[in-house]
């Protein structure tokens, strides 16, 4: 078994196991964005790390067990996202992204009036109207309108929360009876214990400089 202790190189993108925890990790957080994490990071350097839908910082111990599964992320000619390999499962994209992305895709078709909400796709870091945290590029979000000014960038777990929250006085399951399966599965994700701090600028400026240094 290979962890993160034993890595002769960096990585980044990929599925991590730890006891019968399964988890995303991105990489280092840098003030750019995130760098490939490698056995020199371990305990010096923040992991960014992806789980049931939300972005965390978080200390890596190295006895993290390396699966070889990438991440596939959304691209300018798919939006599909999850785990690449022979090992990838539904389960496993769920434990990662939350939500599959024809999960995904039809909360957002069922709720959209007009032209939005839509899937988005970005190549650099965005920041999620709801939370202010970082939505690294190519990671899957929502926008639900336009106007930019007023915040319309929603991360998963933000337009998960934000659907939830909703349900006692927004009757979604009334409105929209086929949302009703997918409601269930989002707060099946609202009662999972959240590890680590959330990936804000806010919480990357609080960083120790020599924390955040690319090498």
């Amino acid at each position: 078994m290979l962890t993160l202790n034993m890595l002769s190189a960096p990585l980044a993108c990929c599925l991590m196991r730890k006891g019968p925890r399964v988890f995303g990790l991105l990489g280092k957080a840098t003030p750019g964005g995130f760098a490939a994490f490698g056995a020199n990071d371990v305990s010096r350097h923040w992991g960014v790390t992806a789980e049931h839908g939300c972005l965390r910082l978080e200390r890596m111990t190295g006895d993290e067990e390396v699966t070889g599964l990438e991440l596939l992320l959304p691209s300018a000619m798919s939006y599909d996202y999850g785990i690449a390999g022979a090992g990838h499962s539904p389960a496993l994209t769920r434990a990662v992204f939350g939500l599959l992305p024809s999960e995904l895709e039809e909360a957002v078709n069922i709720l959209r009036r007009g032209n939005f909400p839509v899937l988005s796709f970005s190549r650099l870091s965005t920041k999620c109207s709801l939370s202010s945290g970082i939505i690294p590029g190519c990671w899957p979000h929502v926008v639900i309108s336009d106007q930019a000014l007023y915040g319309n960038v929603l991360s998963v777990e933000s337009f998960v929360r934000l659907l939830v929250a909703s349900l006692p006085h927004g009757r979604l399951a009334t409105r929209f009876p086929a949302l009703q399966p997918l409601l269930k599965q989002m707060m099946t994700l609202m009662v999972v214990q959240r590890r680590g701090l959330p990936y804000t600028s806010e919480v990357l400026d609080l960083v120790p400089a020599e924390a955040l240094a690319t090498k």
